[in-house]
């Protein structure tokens, strides 16, 4: 039940909004209110401390530093520095940026410099072959962030130097990211000719299966054809002897054109769906024989009536008769006088039967590929085939009432194809670079248990 917040309440709940929001803004604020860092004071403590630099608010511990200091002095190219800086001295990917290209200009010649503000990691290299995103990913080892800082200026200096090196990373130049976007092409490739190959197959499947239900049911509509010509070389002779009356020869003539239009559109089939303009011309031309029959015989004219359900060879229905469908519900659906007469009595009707993978089963219970034969027949008879068709594989694949929509709608097939975006970073990391490694920042989210110097560091 919706319920409506009355006006107090709507006062309380922007009050705790403003209060929560208020909470937060307490909670940021002292890396919002650090002291944005001097990058002369930084870049001139990196060229007097031998690469090394830690800001005194920083907090580092002493031996965590030794350790950070003694890894820069022992590289053997001299060209990576580190500064340690206090936690939320650097706040933006911008602000990391304009820093690093200041300190970068202030040390001059070749550098990959590395400036950790609290725990968030920010690095820059000018050095050909060194990429400080990829070194970064490689650095982390576990969650101790000594080691983590350890490893990347260790790698960093082995990058610069070109010893050391594994493939992935190179030894020139673009070395890393040329095998990597090889690495990736290539699988892109094989996953884009493999979902090809895989389509392909699948399309010639399905257009393998379709030809052979549009072969057996043409064969189906064929018979049909065959047998209305039969029955109207049967009347021929009789309607000869009825004269040149106008209103039998009309009739006549309607189902010698129904008959050769039938025979016309056959031939010229390509289409399953096309089928359904065939035994529309069977259809009409068997109801205009069916009153030649009433006038050869002097029969009242038959009622303009849907073809007998069980089997449209039999011409035009009679009358409506209940008949269920193995294990369906009973509904009324159009039958010849024979069939009716047959259901009333406890006897089965004698059904259309069509093959279906080497087995005869009757038309309606053969699948989607007789949906244009159906509808041509029934089609033009507006509601009729809402229940008489229910309950049947054809009016399964019909969705259980009238609604043409084409051949095959029980055969649609596709493929889900995904996608995957790859892109790469620039030499700037930021935030701190995926959070150095994924899953945190810079060693499992928190430096150790604190903000750089904190918890069980």
């Amino acid at each position: 039940m919706t319920t409506t917040k009355s006006a107090p309440g709507r006062f309380g709940a922007a009050i705790i909004a403003v209060l929560a929001g208020l909470l937060a803004i307490v909670m940021i604020a002292p890396a919002a209110n650090a002291a944005a860092p001097d990058p002369s004071v930084i870049s001139s403590g990196l060229k007097d401390g031998d690469r090394f630099y830690v800001d005194p608010a920083a907090g580092v511990p002493a031996n965590a530093a030794d350790a950070m200091r003694s890894a820069v002095e022992q590289t053997s190219s001299g060209s990576v520095y580190l500064a340690l800086l206090p936690n939320g001295a650097v706040t933006s990917q911008s602000q990391a940026r304009t820093l690093l290209t200041s300190i970068r200009k202030d040390i001059g010649g070749k550098s990959t410099i590395l400036v950790m503000s609290g725990k968030s990691p920010f690095g820059v290299s000018n050095i050909k072959g060194v990429d400080v995103d990829e070194l970064l990913g490689r650095a982390k080892t576990g969650n101790n962030p000594t080691d983590n800082v350890v490893n990347f200026v260790k790698l960093a200096d082995d990058a610069a130097s070109g010893a050391g090196l594994s493939p992935s990373s190179g030894s020139s130049g673009g070395g890393s990211s040329t095998g990597v976007l090889v690495g990736i092409l290539v699988l892109a490739l094989a996953g884009g000719a493999g979902i090809f190959f895989y389509s392909r197959k699948k399309k010639k499947d399905r257009e393998a299966r379709e030809a052979a239900e549009l072969a057996a049911v043409k064969q189906t509509v064929d018979e049909d054809v065959t047998k209305f010509g039969e029955e109207i070389t049967e009347l021929d002779t009789d309607v000869k002897l009825l004269g040149d009356g106008a209103e039998h020869q009309q009739d006549w003539q309607r189902a010698l054109d129904s008959y050769e239009r039938a025979k016309v559109e056959l031939t010229a089939v390509k289409r399953p769906d096309e089928l359904r303009g065939v035994t529309t011309a069977l259809e009409e031309g068997r109801y205009a024989l069916a009153c030649v029959k009433a006038r050869v015989n002097h029969l009242p004219l038959p009622e303009r009536r849907s073809p007998c359900f069980f089997n449209p060879q039999h011409g035009p229905s009679v009358r409506d008769v209940r008949w269920a469908p193995p294990g369906g519900a009973v509904r009324d659906v159009p039958a010849c006088a024979a069939d009716a007469e047959a259901i009333e009595r406890g006897f089965e009707p004698q059904t259309r039967q069509v093959m279906v993978n080497g087995h005869y089963r009757p038309y309606y219970d053969a699948g989607p590929a007789y949906q244009p034969y159906a509808y041509g027949y029934y089609g033009g008879f507006g509601d009729v085939m809402t229940g008489m068709l229910v309950g049947t594989l054809l009016g399964n694949a019909l969705g259980g009432g009238w609604g043409w929509g084409g051949y095959g709608a029980g055969y649609q097939e596709g493929l889900a194809d995904g996608g995957a975006d790859f892109g790469g970073g620039g030499d700037f990391g930021g935030g701190g670079w995926g959070d150095f490694g994924g899953g945190g920042d810079f060693g499992g989210g928190d430096w150790g248990g604190g903000d750089f110097g904190g918890g069980d560091w």
